[in-house]
């Protein structure tokens, strides 16, 4: 089920305004909740706008705060019994990450998975979305639509 809206989040911290993807919902108070799909950007591409029609495999509940930027993560439908590096990309300034910045998410035997992730926010970031990149061969990646803090 994709969730269609136009949404603007003010957040309690600053005067800046966060916007999401028109897939995207949003739960006041509890943070952005976006689709995790089977959309995936070219490695390096922090550009493309992930919201275009995918598949979709889970949910991500993405929350900024004046210092830092948190997911909560889940996988509904992945490759069984994998371990995934969460990559925690904010546009400009910390995309593409080099290596999995945010831990890992691990599936258990039917694809299902959770993870929670919190790393530092980067200043003049604008834009904000977790991707999924599978530490072993066979097993597709994920990338979860975006926020923005612009209008």
């Amino acid at each position: 089920m994709v969730l269609v809206a136009s949404l603007v989040l003010v957040l309690a911290c600053s005067s800046s305004q966060v916007t999401t993807t028109p897939s995207a919902s949003t739960v006041p108070g509890t943070g952005n909740t976006v689709a995790l799909g089977t959309n995936d950007p070219a490695q390096g591409d922090c550009t493309t706008n992930t919201s275009e029609a995918a598949t979709s495999v889970g949910s991500v509940v993405l929350r900024l705060t004046p210092s830092s930027f948190e997911a909560e993560i889940q996988l509904q439908s992945g490759f069984p019994n994998m371990a995934y590096g969460v990559f925690m990309q904010q546009v400009p300034g910390s995309c593409p990450q080099p290596a999995a910045n945010a831990g890992t998410l691990t599936t258990d035997s039917t694809g299902h998975g959770h993870a929670s992730a919190t790393v530092p926010l980067v200043a003049g970031a604008t834009t904000f979305y977790v991707q999924l990149v599978p530490g072993g061969a066979g097993a597709p990646s994920y990338t979860s639509d975006r926020i923005s803090t612009e209008p």
